[in-house]
């Protein structure tokens, strides 16, 4: 008999998941809670459905863009949750309301870097490994105990949406490992070692900043953090030059002046002859 499963997630990092869900044999994914459509356009004329309803609706699994209440979760949502960058913290009377409880995908080596920035906090400390860790929910954030965890190494060159895509995959081929023996309930789960515990905030333009007194080590480490979003960034005549990535000789390769499109480094000179980018110390 397959268990029923409801899967809370929103954003391009839980689709891998809901995908191996939906083509599981041993589950059934019986409802998908997201977050609401997301207005976009001018004048936010125009609202634009969460990658995870997108993926929901075209396998015809219902959805509701509100955590619904436990009632409903009891009839129709099924024995267990799975978590995969909801975008909000679910109350306790969600999380009781299922009897195998709700297992979380993180994409980090939990209790280390807890929060909402874990991959590009990888790569800004410029740690040689990060991974993937499958937690079963609690009322605390990123708290509860582990039921699988599985280390990436990290090459010093990629960039948070790299290493996002590849967590995502990751967590889902783990999720999948697990979820057998978790329902089972042959899973041992370990608690976390509280005294290893870090936080990481929700990361904002401001962050993108570069302060060129760091080394170049850390320099490339924001670069490489910052992209995708919100881009690493100096000012130059009143405007923001992203920088995109930098090559091995440290000096810029893909750059983006505010209002224009992204550009080699070597075509913007041209453009702009006058442009002198700070030096950086040399150092990890």
């Amino acid at each position: 008999m397959k268990t029923s499963i409801t899967f809370f997630g929103t954003p391009e990092f839980a689709v891998p998941a809901l995908k191996a869900l939906i083509a599981a044999p041993f589950c059934d994914v019986a409802l998908v809670v997201t977050q609401p459509d997301k207005p976009v356009g001018r004048h936010h004329s125009r609202a634009v459905p969460s990658p995870v309803k997108r993926i929901a609706q075209e396998a015809g699994i219902p959805v509701v863009t509100e955590p619904p209440p436990s009632p409903l979760l009891d009839t129709g949502g099924g024995s267990l949750g799975v978590l995969a960058a909801y975008g909000e913290i679910l109350p306790k009377e969600i999380i009781g309301a299922f009897p195998l409880g709700i297992l979380n995908i993180h994409p980090s080596l939990l209790p280390k870097y807890r929060g909402s920035s874990p991959i590009q906090a990888a790569i800004l400390n410029q740690d040689k490994e990060t991974g993937i860790t499958i937690m079963k929910l609690d009322d605390k954030m990123d708290h509860g105990p582990i039921a699988a965890q599985e280390r990436v190494k990290l090459n010093q060159t990629e960039t948070a949406g790299e290493l996002h895509d590849k967590l995502a995959q990751i967590g889902a081929e783990l999720l999948i490992k697990t979820l057998p023996d978790y329902i089972a309930g042959r899973s041992e789960l370990k608690p976390q070692d509280e005294s290893l515990t870090s936080y990481t905030q929700k990361l904002t333009k401001q962050d993108g900043r570069i302060d060129w007194s760091k080394t170049s080590g850390e320099i490339n480490a924001q670069v490489r953090a910052m992209n995708p979003w919100p881009g690493a960034w100096t000012e130059w005549e009143g405007k923001k030059l992203i920088i995109w990535s930098i090559r091995k000789d440290e000096t810029p390769a893909k750059v983006q002046l505010e209002g224009k499109k992204r550009m080699s480094f070597e075509a913007f000179m041209r453009g702009h002859p006058d442009f002198g980018i700070p030096t950086m110390q040399k150092g990890a």
